[in-house]
């Protein structure tokens, strides 16, 4: 099984902790891709976002990618728009990690409720509004999850070891005091340049799940690829 997993924007950084910390299963073959270096260098919203999408959706189509690969994984936590038009392209599972980590509280009995840790204050309602449009709901879902919260750390700067100080004093104040008293016992980690972070954070709060969203969301594109080929 070939999987191509795509950083959707120029930021090669991001791509090397990526492959630091994604490992191929037994028979699965992970390759990495980055954006075009006119590409955004990070994504902050939907207009990064479909400017990635063009631009990668492009590249791909002109090299004739697609055709190389079992299966793709869009590295934005968003609803990015890549993973849909991707999917046409292809006819070809394309999962994103953001949905691999909604899923994943759908499909795990012991989470209670969840919120979603990302880098930025701008993504909150970004981010909340795709948790409620995901779930096909009109009001956000209170019962499942509590709102997201950005951490205010620039993306390509989640995972340098300098940066772990901050992020632990903010998710000790969030478990601790701000959602005290809402339940939370899951902590999505929402952006790909958090990979990494979640066996240091289960290390300090070790009675709290926390989701790596590109690990996750690999174990379940490998399971669609896996069924479809028994189609």
């Amino acid at each position: 099984m070939k999987l191509l997993i795509i950083n959707p924007n120029s930021s090669e950084k991001v791509t090397n902790n990526l492959k630091g910390i994604l490992r191929s299963p037994e028979n699965v073959n992970l390759s990495f891709y980055t954006a075009p270096s006119n590409a955004p260098k990070e994504i902050t919203g939907e207009k990064t976002s479909k400017e990635s999408e063009i631009i990668v959706l492009k590249d791909i189509k002109d090299k004739n990618i697609a055709n190389d690969y079992d299966g793709f994984m869009v590295c934005c936590y968003s609803d990015h728009p890549l993973v849909r038009s991707l999917s046409e392209l292809s006819k070809k599972p394309v999962m994103g990690i953001m949905q691999a980590t909604l899923l994943y509280t759908l499909s795990n009995p012991n989470v209670t409720r969840s919120f979603i840790l990302t880098s930025t204050s701008e993504w909150e309602s970004i981010l909340d509004k795709a948790i409620t449009n995901y779930f096909g709901y009109k009001e956000f879902p209170v019962n499942r999850f509590q709102k997201t919260i950005g951490l205010n750390i620039n993306v390509t700067n989640l995972a340098d070891k300098e940066e772990y100080g901050k992020i632990k004093k903010k998710v000790n104040h969030i478990l601790n005091e701000q959602y005290k008293n809402d339940h939370i016992n899951c902590v999505l980690l929402g952006c790909a340049g958090m990979a990494g972070l979640d066996s240091k954070l289960s290390t300090d709060f070790p009675e709290i799940y926390f989701i790596d969203s590109c690990k996750i969301a690999t174990e379940f594109l490998i399971g669609l690829v896996r069924f479809n080929k028994q189609l």
